[in-house]
């Protein structure tokens, strides 16, 4: 957003950046007949208006039910909000009720699943899957919700809408059914939408496309976007700033520079190590993250990271490490970086394919 003030006869152009959505030390558990699942773990993070950030991670580190907690689509029991805050637009809506909620859901802030196949309904037609929520959140005519469904199909590159919105979801191809849940959560131009593992399960040429039809319409309708993966490889293209999460924490956000340059935690080396390189040989074996992550039912004392760190001292497995300011919006939870700690070199990340660091630090 741009806007002008008068300082005293001096007019002077700036941009104010405005923050969408907050979370601050949210904490989400899961009560279980073997125990409670602490899942999230004091996670906080922000975006702003026509940013995009990615939150990265291992499997099971709790991405997923981050966003899932903030949409309140974790069915309660089992799940239960522990603690934090949430505000959208500065204002707090972390205690709003179901039916609060559902007027947010949709129209503004809306999420597109990982398989699409399992979130459209197999026996309804496409256009009416997407006027569908158009009539819930607007009074409208279903002429004008069949016309806005023609137009959301084309904007996500669907040819020949008007015959299309007549078809079922198993007469698409996998990226193509993506395209329609895109279609479907912009509906009701949502001010956040947040994306889980969007291009799994899809070709290297499919996931291009989706996401390049994500990174035009974030511009075209200044929306913010939460990209949740696994996949670093499409972060790099993709995401403004990135967070990274292990065991229900975040332990490191930075800009997407940042964090693939000057990355200050060793799970964030692990995570860089493993990324296939072009130039590799097909002999060389691929590096991995020795270990598993730990037993949530029992999060460990000190840094979950622990037992799987080569460069871990006796004071990670007592104490959980603080959140250090590495530099402007980078910040990592890292002993490593206290004054007191042994000099160990940051990880550097070769800019040229097929020139891998190797190891962790140098």
């Amino acid at each position: 957003m741009r806007s002008i003030r008068n300082y005293e006869a001096e007019w002077e152009i700036f941009t104010v950046t405005e923050k969408i959505l907050e979370v601050k030390d949210l904490e989400f558990s899961f009560d279980t007949y073997a125990g409670e699942v602490h899942a999230i773990r004091g996670v906080s993070f922000h975006i702003n208006r026509s940013e995009s950030l990615a939150i990265v991670g291992e499997s099971g580190c709790g991405k997923s039910v981050t966003v899932q907690s903030i949409m309140r689509l974790v069915p309660s029991p089992p799940g239960r909000l522990k603690g934090g805050k949430i505000f959208y637009f500065g204002k707090d809506i972390t205690n709003y009720s179901d039916r609060q909620m559902e007027k947010l859901r949709g129209k503004e802030m809306s999420m597109i699943f990982q398989d699409p196949m399992t979130s459209l309904n197999p026996t309804m037609r496409i256009g009416r899957q997407i006027s569908e929520g158009i009539k819930k959140h607007e009074k409208i005519s279903p002429d004008e919700a069949r016309k806005r469904s023609i137009n959301l199909l084309k904007e996500v590159g669907i040819s020949d809408p008007e015959r299309n919105i007549m078809r079922y979801p198993h007469m698409y191809s996998g990226g193509m059914r993506q395209r329609v849940m895109i279609a479907i959560a912009l509906a009701c131009n949502p001010k956040i939408l947040f994306a889980d593992e969007p291009t799994t399960s899809l070709d290297v040429t499919t996931q291009a496309q989706i996401l390049e039809v994500m990174n035009h319409l974030k511009q075209e309708f200044e929306m913010a976007i939460v990209l949740i993966t696994h996949n670093l490889g499409i972060v790099a293209r993709f995401a403004e700033r990135i967070s990274v999460m292990y065991a229900g924490k975040i332990v490191e956000t930075g800009k997407t520079n940042d964090i693939f340059y000057d990355p200050r935690h060793p799970y964030t080396w692990g995570l860089l190590n493993s990324v296939p390189a072009v130039g590799k040989k097909r002999t060389e074996k691929l590096p991995t993250i020795k270990g598993t992550p730990p037993d949530l039912f029992m999060p460990p004392k000190g840094c979950a990271f622990y037992d799987r760190c080569e460069y871990r001292m006796k004071v990670c497995k007592e104490n959980d490490p603080p959140e250090r300011m590495i530099g402007e919006g980078h910040y990592a939870s890292c002993w490593l970086l206290d004054e007191r700690a042994p000099g160990i070199k940051p990880y550097v990340v070769k800019r040229h394919a097929g020139e891998s660091s190797g190891k962790g630090v140098m």
